[in-house]
């Protein structure tokens, strides 16, 4: 997702969920799905009086924006930009936790979990990982030396929350985890999908909502949409986000002689207008652990054309929300897109099955979950350590 304004949770203080201090430590350089998920997380256990604190150990100036999101949660950085700084960042690291006392460290991306792996234990603290990448780190840059990494650093946690089906079969089988040790807790969606109803006529639209990284596979999808102008000339692809493809992207596009149907947003503040002025949506990742686009796409009523990677076959039904194609394969996407585009009515009819699935996914669900398993992971650390 691009980016949301940060919004109040209206919740009280829950009886059930008895006070726990938890430590979050991301790497959190701009708001992908991870770093929105925790900054709605942190904003839920504050409004639960749950004392936090969240380290990001890798900042960079565009964490500015996720400081924003996590407030007024105490938020400490600190930017290491090569090996050099890792031992300044271990000190550094320790230290905040020692003196924080956490119950429980939750940890979220990559760098964040080997750095934090690398930490001496906080006694008396519980580490629980939120593993983001599963089989998709393979395919990020510098795959090969990421995975071995992440495997050693996995085994330095208490418990594992896995995003989606797949994320837990690939860290129980590929890395050998015990399975006891992993829950399931997808991220959901939130926000507020607007009617299409209260849009104009448009052309034929197509959306995509994501970063511009090698893994999301926006190329395949400009190569796919090509064909798709040449059957439509009218229909239009809006492409959201930012990242460090933008460039190469656009070079794509003008190579492609798309300009005129081809809408690059940048960075946006609510994603759902985008959503609303569209008639399918389109994700071509090459890995994808979860798919937070996706169920915010359903939520929205769009008929959903995805790779099959990761966990988006969980999201999206074949044939009944929306189409799975190979990834990489802009052949097998320009088809579903053109299918969809040509028939409204087929359109519209996953579309509506698609928004009635996204129920079953609201974040709520997974927020409750997620902060009753830190409890849980607390209360046998406290008792060891005497209490807080």
């Amino acid at each position: 997702m691009a980016g949301v304004q940060p919004r109040t949770i209206s919740r009280k203080p829950s009886d059930q969920t008895p006070s726990v201090r938890i430590a979050h430590v991301i790497n959190a350089q701009g708001l992908g799905g991870a770093e929105l998920y925790l900054a709605t997380l942190v904003r839920s256990a504050h409004e639960r009086g749950i004392e936090q604190l969240v380290l990001n150990p890798f900042a960079r100036p565009s964490s500015s924006s996720f400081a924003e999101h996590v407030r007024p949660v105490r938020h400490e950085t600190r930017r290491c930009d090569d090996l050099r700084g890792y031992p300044a960042l271990w000190r550094w690291l320790r230290a905040r936790l020692a003196t924080f006392r956490p119950d429980v460290i939750h940890v979220m991306l990559f760098p964040a979990t080997v750095a934090m792996a690398s930490v001496p234990r906080v006694p008396g603290a519980a580490r629980l990982l939120t593993n983001m990448y599963g089989a998709g780190l393979r395919v990020a840059p510098h795959g090969r030396i990421k995975e071995p990494l992440d495997r050693w650093a996995v085994r330095r946690f208490d418990h594992v929350v896995a995003i989606s089906d797949a994320v837990a079969d690939h860290v129980t089988s590929r890395y050998g985890y015990p399975a006891s040790d992993v829950t399931c807790i997808p991220l959901g969606w939130e926000g507020t999908p607007l009617p299409h109803t209260m849009v104009p006529k448009r052309p034929p639209t197509v959306v995509c909502v994501a970063h511009f990284r090698p893994e999301k596979g926006h190329a395949v999808l400009l190569e796919a949409f090509a064909a798709v102008h040449r059957r439509l000339p009218e229909a239009r692809l809006v492409l959201v986000g930012q990242g460090p493809l933008e460039a190469q992207l656009q070079a794509q596009v003008n190579a492609l002689k798309l300009t005129a149907n081809v809408e690059m947003t940048g960075p946006v503040d609510d994603v759902w207008p985008y959503l609303a002025r569209a008639d399918v949506f389109a994700l071509p990742s090459l890995s994808e652990a979860y798919g937070i686009a996706v169920a915010e796409a359903m939520a929205a009523g769009l008929p959903v054309v995805a790779s099959a990677v990761g966990g988006v076959p969980e999201l999206v039904d074949p044939g009944v929300t929306g189409e799975l194609f190979p990834a990489g394969s802009h052949s097998a996407l320009a088809d579903h897109l053109l299918r969809l585009l040509a028939s409204p009515e087929l359109s519209r009819r996953m579309g509506d099955a698609a928004k009635a699935a996204s129920e079953l996914l609201r974040r709520e669900r997974s927020l409750d979950r997620h902060l009753q398993l830190c409890e849980r992971l607390a209360s046998p650390h406290r008792s060891n350590s005497g209490g807080k």
